[in-house]
């Protein structure tokens, strides 16, 4: 475990500082006048989203450790004064939340400073200033996780959230508009770098944490301590009087929320409310319905998985967060036309756009279909007992897992293909990949999941978080990374020698389509051949 993990974190660091720093570089060497400030916006841009991602992780997270934790309840039964419990669970929930902020955004930094000759020490000031802009990310997020689990047992409080995010995403339809293609071919440069930065402009503003942040770390690189100690004193202040607020009269609100999370009552009829009302939920219940060449009882097991997912809130609104990031990136693949009368940039867009989707389906599967098995925990034995074997309940994961996830990364590549108006050709070639993609990384994140399990935990993040876990995401992202060059580099210059792509028995490029197939079948057929071999041996 520790060597994967070690291995991992290693090639990550060094792999994005080097693409950052190349980025950086090439920014202020290429621009002079304008590469500086093209990178402290950057910066800007990148501490605001990291703001709200932090806030939405302290709600995610938040919720599984206050109210979906069996050592909470455990807690609450013991005479210990709740605001003490509170305190103790807002500082777990703050280390959760946080530790990926400073992982993910170090190499971004690290290529920062090797870019501007900034001094080692650049790091170490830049976490000191992480503390209170963490602590007050994670004091917000906090007060948001209490309000909304208040309002989400109320039926006021549902039609308050719901029209909120319907206005929310009206009002972000309406200020962030796409960047009018034709005017960026017909601006000359000053223009065309203020058409770039419209849609930046209100993350400068000085009223943001995430502006306090940015212009602190900025003027460390810069040396100018007066600068950085003066927005750092701001963040702290707020940092500390938001947290003291938070942990002085969080806690009465913690119990009332415990208790009303308790009541059967309340939480079935939000949970009926929630399937009459979901169209996803019916949508998988159609896809199990379907699969008429599974057995009676592996259709049941499916749709008593589909249940019990959308019965854990933890788990639902995290799929429903990462649906509605991906979201914004299909939507921002219309700003790609710019420069696409080129064969190579089609052709590199395209591919890209097939590695960022398969990235995307690799950290879906680990993160959802992985925990899936070990999800069953003590009550296994009660599958053991039903009219199936546990090779047909797995092989019926594999399957729910390829068709679902299959059909939503198909759906979304052919959204793209008509934003990137693409050659049929290419079209064909790179959806039979995403079909086998989804094939290939379902039977890694199944097959892993019974080699590895963890019935002891009844938590998925935690689940997800073991070496298990960590091998299936590595294992996954590997086939991505194969996959990809092995479509990628021949059906790439054979699109610029305007050679066919289409599949012939007697064209060369049929071997790109064979050489996906075997990587697929290899993806899929291996991890679940050796689960089936630990299931024979396997004891309930």
């Amino acid at each position: 475990m520790v060597g994967v993990i070690t291995f991992s974190v290693v090639v990550f660091w060094v792999f994005f500082t080097w693409l950052f720093y190349r980025g950086i570089d090439f920014l202020q060497k290429s621009i002079p006048a304008l590469g500086d400030l093209l990178v402290t916006r950057m910066f800007y841009l990148l501490f605001a989203f990291i703001f709200v991602m932090l806030i939405t992780s302290s709600v995610v997270v938040g919720y599984g450790v206050f109210f979906r934790n069996r050592e909470t309840s455990w807690l609450q039964t013991l005479p210990v004064p709740y605001e003490r419990l509170f305190r103790w669970k807002f500082v777990e929930m703050f280390i959760l939340a946080s530790w990926a902020f400073v992982f993910l955004s170090g190499p971004v930094l690290l290529a920062y400073g090797m870019a501007s000759r900034i001094s080692p020490f650049f790091l170490a000031g830049t976490v000191i200033l992480y503390m209170p802009f963490s602590l007050l990310a994670n004091a917000l997020g906090a007060v948001a996780m209490l309000w909304l689990v208040w309002m989400w047992h109320t039926t006021w409080g549902r039609r308050v959230i719901v029209a909120g995010a319907s206005m929310g995403l009206g009002l972000a339809y309406h200020f962030f508009k796409p960047i009018d293609v034709q005017s960026l071919r017909e601006a000359e440069f000053l223009p065309l770098m203020n058409l770039l930065l419209q849609n930046t402009k209100v993350v400068v503003t000085p009223f943001l944490p995430s502006y306090w942040l940015a212009t602190a770390v900025i003027g460390l690189g810069d040396t100018l301590w007066w600068k950085t100690l003066f927005f750092f004193t701001v963040m702290l202040s707020y940092a500390l009087l938001a947290g003291w607020l938070v942990l002085r009269y969080g806690g009465g609100l913690f119990y009332h929320d415990a208790s009303v999370v308790q009541d059967r009552r309340l939480h079935g009829r939000t949970h009926a409310l929630r399937i009459k009302l979901s169209p996803l939920f019916w949508t998988g219940r159609l896809c199990v319905f379907w699969m008429r060449w599974l057995t009676g009882p592996v259709r049941a097991l499916l749709r008593k998985d589909w249940i019990s997912f959308w019965r854990d809130t933890a788990q639902w609104s995290q799929f429903a967060i990462f649906f509605g990031l991906l979201g914004f990136y299909f939507l921002n693949i219309r700003n790609f036309r710019f420069q696409l009368d080129d064969r190579f940039w089609v052709s590199v867009v395209a591919f890209l756009n097939l590695a960022s989707l398969g990235l995307i389906l690799a950290t879906l599967t680990t993160r959802f279909v992985f925990p899936q098995f070990s999800l069953e925990g003590h009550r296994i034995w009660l599958v053991g007992l039903a009219p199936v074997t546990l090779g047909q309940v797995v092989w019926g994961k594999f399957w729910a897992s390829a068709f679902v996830s299959g059909g939503i990364t198909v759906g979304l590549m052919f959204f793209s293909f008509s934003s990137l108006q693409l050659d049929w050709t290419l079209r064909w070639l790179i959806g039979f990949t995403v079909v086998m993609m989804s094939l290939g990384l379902s039977g890694i994140a199944v097959g892993t999941g019974v080699l590895f399990p963890n019935l002891k935990q009844h938590n998925a993040a935690q689940i997800v978080s073991g070496f298990g876990g960590t091998f299936c995401l590595v294992l996954s992202l590997a086939y991505v990374a194969v996959t990809v060059v092995i479509v990628a580099f021949p059906a790439h210059l054979r699109y610029m020698a305007r050679l066919p792509l289409d599949f012939r028995f007697t064209s060369p490029a049929s071997l790109v389509y064979i050489g996906v197939f075997v990587a697929g079948f290899i993806a899929a057929w291996l991890p679940m051949w050796l689960a089936q071999k630990k299931l024979a041996r396997f004891e309930i």
